[in-house]
């Protein structure tokens, strides 16, 4: 929605395409478009599909991870041959599921083996990132990478963090310490990292905080909470789970401490910058720490005991909680405010279509791998066309 907003104020009609069924314009859950913005759900594997895209015709087209450019550009590309293309990576999948399954042992490791990304997703991701014209990487850690590990440097690719219109979401009256009170813990329960982390934090080091805090609660929201997380729920060891959040005031707004206890995942957490947004200073692993400031506004630690202790300081500290909720606001307004980061994005984009108008977009590579791409990937999807065209006629 940052993506949308930014083309929005540059003056540009925005169509958002999804490959997902919905039944109406206005089924998009909890996202609402801003007015102007048209949606358009496009069936994946019709000729259909390159009809409506150069309906469309559009001057800019924008991926939302590599999944997408692996399933739309074999359409995008000879549909809109003047468009430039861009990608909007989130999180880098091929550092996410590198780490799937590591949990302790990355909390643990110092480093890892050269061709640890390496991966069938390595190559997947970073085949469409050279595809496209340009791509946007939501980390520092992970821009780097791509140059490191695999020769992807800044012509292709660009660490842009989340950028917030209002960098300072909080009230003027904003509460202070001690009208603040206990640990709140948010993520979308469906997301693999997230559940993992909490399940560590309740049988490992919530036990720990409570013997040194025993009237201390944590409320937990999330969407899609599974009964196992329901189940905690229990007044007596001070476990509230609240389930999806109306407003992310409701969570941050009284809460004194956010935790986060992630023990593997990629990119930037969003759970930890909404908090800074809101004054709430943030204890986290090295994997929540990783790709954002160069002083993080909180604590980091990585075993249970390490981690209990940093809650109860922060919790307990008010001169060491102020310093970090002062901490966390300065760094939002200095490195993800839309003041700051709108500008050098519209130069940059303004740069890029003028680069596609000399002909020196797409680069060589990109040619050659959507050339590839589009030869093989055409047949495949007129056999899924034709397959499903199969299924759906009635038994003769």
């Amino acid at each position: 929605m940052h993506w949308v907003q930014l083309f929005l104020s540059m003056g540009y009609q925005v169509t958002l395409v999804s490959p997902s069924k919905v039944k109406s314009e206005d089924d998009w859950g909890s996202i609402r478009l801003p007015e102007g913005v048209d949606a358009l759900p496009l069936p994946l594997n019709r000729e259909s599909v390159q009809e409506e895209l150069k309906r469309i015709d559009p001057e800019i087209v924008m991926f939302d991870r590599f999944i997408l450019e692996e399933q739309f550009g074999p359409h995008v590309y000879p549909s809109c041959p003047k468009a430039l293309v861009l990608m909007e990576t989130q999180d880098l999948h091929l550092v996410r599921r590198a780490r799937d399954g590591l949990k302790d042992a990355y909390l643990s490791s110092t480093e890892f083996p050269r061709d640890f990304y390496q991966t069938e997703t390595a190559l997947r991701e970073t085949s469409s990132i050279l595809r496209v014209d340009y791509s946007f990487v939501v980390s520092s850690f992970e821009e780097q990478l791509l140059r490191d590990d695999f020769g992807i440097g800044a012509s292709k690719a660009k660490w842009v963090p989340f950028f917030y219109e209002k960098p300072i979401a909080v009230k003027e009256s904003r509460l202070p310490f001690n009208e603040k009170k206990d640990f709140c813990w948010i993520g979308n329960f469906r997301h693999e990292p997230n559940i993992d982390g909490l399940r560590w934090f309740r049988n490992e080091i919530w036990p720990l905080i409570r013997q040194q805090l025993p009237d201390a609660k944590i409320r937990v929201y999330g969407a899609y909470p599974p009964k196992e997380v329901m189940a905690w729920n229990n007044v007596k060891n001070g476990i509230e789970v609240k389930g999806s959040a109306l407003t992310l005031e409701e969570v941050f707004e009284e809460s004194r401490v956010n935790v986060a206890p992630l023990r593997f995942g990629a990119g930037v957490k969003g759970k930890i910058m909404e908090g800074f947004r809101y004054g709430v200073p943030c204890v986290t692993t090295k994997v929540g720490v990783e790709g954002l400031f160069a002083q993080f506004p909180g604590y980091e630690a990585n075993t249970p005991q390490e981690f209990a202790d940093a809650c109860v300081k922060l919790h307990e500290d008010e001169r060491e909680w102020k310093k970090f909720s002062l901490m966390g606001l300065e760094k939002m307004m200095q490195n993800c405010s839309a003041a700051s980061r709108v500008p050098e994005l519209k130069a940059l984009i303004t740069d890029l279509l003028q680069k596609k108008r000399n002909a020196d977009l797409p680069d060589w590579t990109s040619r050659i791998l959507r050339f590839e791409g589009n030869q093989s990937r055409y047949y495949f999807t007129k056999w899924i066309e034709e397959k499903e065209k199969h299924q759906s006629s009635p038994l003769t």
